[in-house]
């Protein structure tokens, strides 16, 4: 079902981020399915047009589609003129809190119908009460179908008073690349691998993520396997914290922080297990989904994880990871522990998390479920249009 798309995206590569992944694979994904997609994205300093020229689609590049809310609308004239120019029947917001201001604009202005990714983290950000939350019902509520990325985020959207026939659960999926083979890593920053158990995260460094527990894991699992060695990959606010806890465990030369990195491949790729605890933030935030898992899953590697939020939707237990309580140290090293000293419950795990992501969370599968939501609108606009003929 060939379809014309508009794809507003408030971070897009070359910047590196869970919603410019999840944007430029759906793109590409959509056009693999004949569709004609248009993409609307920031302006970066970096090589924007390096990275445009070989994509199949077209992207138009606005300065300020990295902003918020109101701030967005001095953008909403060259949108507008792009959406004339490009004739869409469907416009894709990544947002509601940034791209879907802009939808519904369009949508007001121009008849055209909108469908909106919901990743959970705007509900915990957001009182029911407050003037964001309210522009972020508007938006929700005008919106063709509501996208979202777990089905803890569907229910959080039903707590709040949505029709849970117009939310239909879209989880993203992994890239492409991510299957394609590369060397394992030797060393980073003179850090050698060699002999080494290698435990990796990988996560943007705040409190939530549950990184502070694996350090705090990290002695107890040095007691039965001495040549671990824990990598995070990432950075964030919370990095000089971890750093200083490591030195604090006496574990600051078994934990290299790898900072961002231009490939993350290679690291998955090397790991033994992908550990990633996350717990619910102080102000209520949970992960979306956790493409991390997933990725590390399609790299065939066993997961250690909490069943947080969304994660539950990435991972299953016993079966593609292990789960253990993010705020118990000891719970989260005897699991640690198992996978590094067991090679077949290790393999086992990574085969099946792979299967898993190959069966169900390609973006080939993200795109055909698109287009079906999309059928699943036009049919309901169609009968609207019948009984308002009426």
């Amino acid at each position: 079902m060939a379809k014309r798309f508009l794809l507003l995206a408030g971070e897009f590569p070359p910047f590196a981020g869970g919603i410019a992944n999840a944007a430029v694979n759906l793109a590409r994904a959509l056009v693999k399915e004949g569709c004609s997609v248009s993409v609307v994205a920031p302006t970066y300093k970096r090589n924007d047009k390096d990275f445009d020229r070989d994509e199949p689609y077209r992207i138009y590049r606005l300065p300020l589609m990295r902003l918020r809310y109101v701030r967005m609308f001095p953008m909403t004239p060259v949108i507008l003129a792009i959406t004339l120019k490009e004739r869409p029947e469907f416009v894709l917001a990544m947002r509601a809190t940034r791209e879907g201001v802009v939808a519904l604009i369009v949508k007001k202005l121009l008849g055209i119908p909108y469908l909106v990714f919901a990743h959970g983290l705007e509900f915990a950000r957001f009182s029911p009460n407050s003037l964001s939350w309210r522009i972020c019902r508007q938006i929700y509520e005008q919106a063709g179908a509501i996208l979202a990325i777990s089905e803890p985020t569907q229910t959080i959207l039903a707590e709040r008073g949505f029709d849970r026939g117009k939310v239909h659960i879209v989880h993203l999926g992994v890239s492409d690349q991510i299957f394609e083979p590369v060397p394992s890593l030797t060393n980073w920053n003179g850090q050698s691998f060699k002999d080494r158990q290698v435990i990796l995260s990988v996560s943007r460094l705040v409190e939530r993520k549950g990184v502070d527990k694996v350090i705090e894991a990290l002695p107890f699992v040095l007691e039965r396997c001495p040549n671990a060695l824990y990598v995070v990959v990432g950075d964030g606010p919370y990095r000089e914290r971890l750093m200083q806890l490591a030195r604090e465990k006496g574990v600051a030369d078994k934990v290299l922080f790898a900072g961002r990195v231009p490939d993350i491949r290679p690291f998955y790729r090397t790991c033994d297990v992908f550990v990633l605890p996350t717990r619910e933030g102080r102000k209520g935030d949970i992960e979306g989904l956790g493409l991390v898992y997933l990725e590390a899953a399609a790299c065939g590697k066993p997961v250690v994880a909490s069943l947080v939020g969304g994660v539950a939707d990435a991972v299953v237990p016993n079966e593609t990871a292990l789960i253990v309580d993010p705020l118990d140290p000891q719970d989260i090293a005897n699991a640690i522990v198992k996978v590094l000293t067991n090679k077949e419950l290790a393999r086992k795990l990574g085969e099946a998390g792979r299967e898993r992501v190959l069966r169900e969370f390609t973006y080939d599968k993200v795109a055909e479920k698109v287009l079906q939501i999309v059928a699943q609108v036009e049919k309901q606009r169609s009968q609207s249009n019948e009984w308002d003929a009426r």
